[in-house]
């Protein structure tokens, strides 16, 4: 009977102990939006918008398509930025990721990065540079049929602000939702990344506690 009590006492404290630190934290979860075109269903009810998590690989070596999902399970929320093969000499747009990968990399290795490139022919010169850049570390990397690369990256920049630009890094949620677009250019940006990307995984942990320890009364 003791320890019920205690188990009690701590269903009640835990989520009352995130809340409290997701709301004395610098980002509120009230302040990071959600973007992309929004649908109202009923008055005062809106549902968000959601991008594709699910691609079709065209194979480096071949011509094999493969698929590849970002599983929720897996990664529940993560960060994609996707490169065109024009931008091969353009590693400034990546020196801050550079830069967290280099120097401050424990502050930036637990958050799932994808980096999608365009595919050419048989191989990917703008991948194998990147690569080097980044050095293989928390980033990975999906080449994309040149073809289709638009209409791909075009799906996570719908109805995007004005000043962001498509090779900008975009932070999804667990439910595929945009909350965030970084500029890779700077190390304010990807820093800005980390926080609301931390911030998102608060969230969700204090939304599973309470779905999880809910107290269920019977009717």
């Amino acid at each position: 009977m003791k320890n019920k009590k205690w188990l009690l006492v701590l269903i009640i404290i835990i989520p009352s102990a995130l809340w409290v630190v997701l709301e004395s934290s610098t980002i509120n979860s009230r302040k990071l939006p959600h973007y992309g075109p929004k649908k109202n269903i009923t008055k005062g009810d809106t549902t968000f918008y959601n991008v594709t998590s699910e691609f079709l690989i065209k194979a480096l070596n071949d011509t094999v398509i493969s698929k590849f999902k970002i599983n929720k399970d897996e990664f529940p929320i993560y960060a994609i930025m996707f490169i065109k093969s024009s931008y091969i000499n353009d590693s400034y747009r990546l020196v801050g990721l550079w830069e967290y990968l280099n120097y401050k990399y424990d502050k930036i290795q637990n958050i799932p990065i994808f980096l999608i490139t365009e595919l050419e022919n048989k191989h990917t010169p703008t991948q194998d540079s990147l690569e080097r850049l980044c050095n293989n570390k928390s980033v990975q990397f999906l080449a994309w049929n040149k073809s289709s690369f638009d209409s791909l990256s075009a799906s996570y920049f719908n109805q995007k602000p004005v000043y962001v630009d498509t090779s900008f890094f975009v932070l999804i949620d667990e439910n595929r939702n945009i909350r965030g677009y970084y500029d890779g250019r700077y190390v304010a940006e990807l820093k800005r990344l980390i926080d609301e990307y931390k911030h998102l995984r608060l969230k969700e942990a204090k939304q599973k506690l309470i779905d999880e320890n809910e107290i269920k009364t019977n009717s």
